[in-house]
């Protein structure tokens, strides 16, 4: 059971990130300061550093979840492949490996989507770091799977499915006509993955 303690500082934790995101979704991640977010959860600059360490780590918090997702998945696959085990976190949702089916999305969820995609995309930090994150993936997927050469095949799928979905998003298609593309475009390239490893080396 999760102590008093333990779920304040979630609650506090969520509430800085969420503030967060609202003020870099309106002003630009660049023109929002750290002393802006703590002024808007209503907390301390000491507090916000002290939960999220640097302001990219303010809008990217839930990436660490995302890897262990991936990784707790190809880690625990049995008998499957690992390209088959992280099919259905890559394709059945509009965020990766995140809880939502494509037909639980509804307007409010896609508005906010790409007002995050549009946050990330109009700035260079985000981007850079996005990019940096992604890279980061490679070990630990390497060390789930047992090769890294699988690894790295399937971040760059990783890469694919991102812009994808960031384009989609910025473009104004629809949820339907985006995983269209997805299922079409990173449905291909996960078949060629699996192909590519078909040895059993991954």
């Amino acid at each position: 059971m999760v102590g008093l303690r333990e779920r304040k500082r979630a609650e506090t934790r969520q509430r800085i990130s969420d503030r967060a995101t609202r003020l870099f979704e309106q002003r630009g991640f660049e023109s929002v300061t750290l002393a802006d977010v703590a002024a808007a959860a209503d907390v301390s600059v000491k507090t916000v550093v002290n939960y999220f360490g640097a302001k990219e780590d303010l809008f990217f918090d839930a990436e660490p979840a995302v890897l262990d997702g991936l990784v707790a998945t190809v880690a625990n696959r049995e008998n499957a492949t690992a390209t088959a085990a992280i099919r259905p976190l890559v394709v059945n949702g509009p965020i990766l490996a995140g809880p939502c089916s494509w037909r639980a999305v509804d307007e409010t969820m896609w508005a906010a989507m790409r007002a995050f995609a549009r946050c990330e995309r109009d700035s260079p930090t985000l981007t850079a770091r996005r990019a940096s994150i992604l890279q980061s993936w490679l070990t630990p997927l390497a060390e789930a799977s047992g090769s890294a050469a699988w690894a790295a095949a399937a971040t760059g799928v990783l890469i694919l499915r991102h812009s994808i979905v960031q384009d989609g998003l910025l473009a104004g298609r629809s949820p339907l006509s985006v995983r269209r593309r997805l299922n079409s475009t990173v449905g291909v390239a996960l078949d060629a993955l699996e192909r590519g490893f078909s040895d059993g080396q991954a």
